[in-house]
């Protein structure tokens, strides 16, 4: 594959274009390290950890950034999530291709968290609405969020600021965050893709008869589709 050649799906692509220009970067659960191949093709960077918590993936890493010659600028790194890398070595960091938990597992267990701020481009394949809850109840801002489809699917990136400052999300906020500040045809696919989800939930709670749970969702499905009356 040439550089012409080198392309990142819909998703990666999200992710790639909220770093800002000669950043440093780590690229959690790096995988091939398309991100930050990418991002050193286009000069986008100035230098970039990509680390995953398996040998395999670092391995097909390796051989990506040496096919292009980025050995200088990119470095790859064994570890579980932000354990191994120190406050100073990157500026923005990556989380995505994964879980919301797992992504809040990173944020959690990351020991320099609380003592500077960072930018954190969080991708989450599934439970995104568990992810913001975590993020707003440990002081993380989501500042922007953008919808975005990729093969068929539709998922969420969100840019986060470490602020220290918990605060309260809604329902609605759980499942929308601030997708909706953005209206377009992925925005709308993320609502659609919400409200199947919450009537998931619904019918569950129908089925185990629990009355709270039952309200919630009848009240949160009524919230989404309004949105899409009113706004799309």
């Amino acid at each position: 594959m040439n550089v012409k050649e080198f392309k990142l799906s819909n998703r990666l692509s999200a992710c790639a274009q909220e770093i800002t220009p000669k950043a440093k970067i780590a690229d959690i659960g790096t995988d091939h390290a398309y991100i930050p191949v990418w991002l050193a093709l286009k000069g986008k960077i100035s230098h970039a950890l990509a680390c995953d918590i398996r040998n395999g993936p670092l391995q097909n890493a390796k051989k990506n950034i040496e096919h292009f010659n980025l050995n200088e600028i990119i470095e790859t790194r064994l570890s579980d999530g932000l354990k191994n890398i120190s406050e100073t070595e990157a500026d923005e960091i990556i989380i995505a291709g994964m879980g919301g938990n797992m992504i809040a597992n990173i944020l959690e267990m990351c020991s320099w968290k609380n003592k500077c701020q960072k930018k954190f481009i969080l991708q989450p394949m599934k439970y995104e609405n568990k992810l913001r809850k975590y993020l707003a109840s440990n002081g993380y801002e989501i500042k922007s969020e953008k919808a975005v489809i990729c093969s068929g699917k539709i998922y969420s990136v969100m840019v986060v600021i470490f602020t220290g400052t918990p605060y309260e999300v809604s329902d609605l906020q759980e499942y929308t965050g601030k997708i909706t500040e953005n209206i377009d045809k992925a925005c709308e696919a993320y609502i659609r893709k919400q409200i199947k989800n919450v009537e998931n939930l619904l019918k569950g709670a129908e089925a185990e008869k629990n009355l709270n749970e039952k309200i919630k969702y009848e009240a949160l499905s009524n919230q989404l589709r309004e949105i899409l009356k009113t706004r799309m």
